[in-house]
């Protein structure tokens, strides 16, 4: 059961390009890196060199510097594979564990430029980080995977007609009742299950939520495995605390001292979250309060934690059980549990960067606050999420008030309104809301 992610028509574009250049594709573990990479391949070309590196078997021929003439041979000899131009994706999987071949990156563009080369990789700046290697600039390009957006999710779950409506629908029009209550009614299930790829499969699959856990589970026991390869044995108890703890606040601000009620001290613990931000478990939203651009951040004012993915963040506050026999999950939206899907979609949307997201604030006077903020075609937009019935939008206004080419999408259950100034958008319309 292949995904067919919104990665692969950019991939598609990637490999036409005269100028291409060699790709790095980032993203956390298990998002679906290596399926939608050779579901790509096998669209697209006809000759496919796949080496992953965490295999012990295909990594030791690989443990040492190499040339490029030196690579190919390696490949040739003992995989039995040719390299041939304009017909040839080689896709070099999980490359931190073999980091020094991050060097030939470049020289597959200067030396090899019709070869068409990627590379993926889960710890990817962790690991460059410690073996103190530097990416070859100006000779890659990146692109960065999320676990599955809305639109995936239909995909996934064989919603094809409600997908295509979604991807063709005009914001000129209205959409009927019934399609909305169904709409909401499947963004309900997915707020449930996550965007993981193996949980969501399986979801589509057998509609077993304890199958669902178990996956989320071995996904935390994984994450955890990984990441103490690459930290000291001293700092381990820092690292698998905030891995623990860092779901159940996810869409709350947070601070370092005594992160959740642990007693350890600020450095340890921002350290602890520097790695996992590296590896794109976590992300941290600071804060800002300009009225123009640029936006700037705010370092005494505590970042906003989103984790990886709500269905993680579900199996750890242990909701799922709870909310499972639930006609109308409204409820379930309250507060940060919609804090984090809609960031969580707002960042896949993100393709060939890492998304600059902050929420937005006023400390004089009385205190307003939008959830998130960004910059787009040269506005700044912010989101309000709401939850349930929505009430007075007061820091919107404020908002809009202050910030100079200001504009607002409110995110809720609510049906589609085209406001000029305050558009409220529906939870299954997010993956379109930057063509607002």
């Amino acid at each position: 059961m292949d995904f067919n992610r919104k990665i692969i028509p950019y991939l598609e574009i990637w490999a036409k390009k005269p100028t291409r250049k060699p790709l790095i594709l980032r993203g956390a573990r298990q998002v679906g890196k290596t399926s939608a990479t050779l579901l790509f391949a096998k669209k697209n070309f006809k000759n496919i060199i796949h080496i992953n590196m965490e295999r012990p078997d295909q990594r030791r021929h690989f443990t040492n510097q190499m040339s490029l003439p030196e690579f190919e041979k390696i490949v040739n000899i003992l995989f039995g594979k040719v390299f041939k131009e304009n017909e040839t994706l080689l896709f070099i999987d999980e490359i931190q564990e073999t980091p020094h071949l991050v060097k030939l990156l470049r020289f597959f563009y200067e030396d090899r430029p019709k070869l068409h080369v990627i590379a993926a990789g889960s710890l990817f700046e962790v690991r460059l980080n410690q073996e103190h290697i530097s990416i070859p600039v100006g000779r890659v390009e990146f692109a960065y995977l999320y676990p599955l957006d809305f639109f995936e999710f239909l995909a996934a779950v064989n919603e094809s007609r409600l997908l295509k409506y979604l991807k063709d629908f005009n914001f000129k029009e209205k959409i009927p009742q019934a399609i909305h209550f169904n709409l909401i009614s499947l963004f309900n299930q997915y707020v449930l299950i996550g965007g993981m790829p193996e949980a969501v499969k399986t979801y589509a699959l057998t509609k077993d939520l304890n199958q669902v856990n178990n996956i989320y589970a071995n996904l935390l026991t994984s994450f955890k495995d990984d990441v103490y390869k690459y930290t000291s044995n001293q700092k381990v108890k820092y690292l698998s605390f905030v891995l623990e703890q860092s779901p159940l606040f996810a869409g709350l601000p947070i601070t370092y001292e005594r992160f959740a009620g642990g007693g350890y001290k600020s450095r340890e613990i921002s350290e602890a979250f520097n790695l996992l931000e590296k590896a794109m478990i976590l992300k941290r939203i600071p804060a800002t309060k300009s009225k123009d651009l640029p936006l700037l951040f705010k370092k005494k004012k505590p970042p906003k934690l989103i984790f990886l993915d709500v269905g993680l963040v579900n199996y750890q506050m242990g909701i799922q059980p709870q909310y499972v026999n639930f006609k109308d999950l409204n409820d379930f939206y309250r507060g940060r549990i919609a804090e984090q899907i809609v960031a969580q979609n707002i960042m896949a949307s993100f393709i060939t960067q890492s998304a600059d997201i902050f929420y937005w604030y006023k400390e004089t006077g009385s205190e307003a606050e939008v959830d998130f903020c960004l910059t787009n075609a040269g506005n700044i937009i912010g989101f309000e999420v709401k939850s349930g019935k929505t009430g007075r939008l007061k820091s919107a206004a404020e908002f809009l008030k202050r910030v100079k080419d200001g504009k607002v999408i409110k995110i809720s259950s609510d049906v589609f309104e085209p406001k000029a100034k305050i558009i409220s958008l529906p939870f299954y319309l997010l993956p379109r809301w930057n063509e607002l």
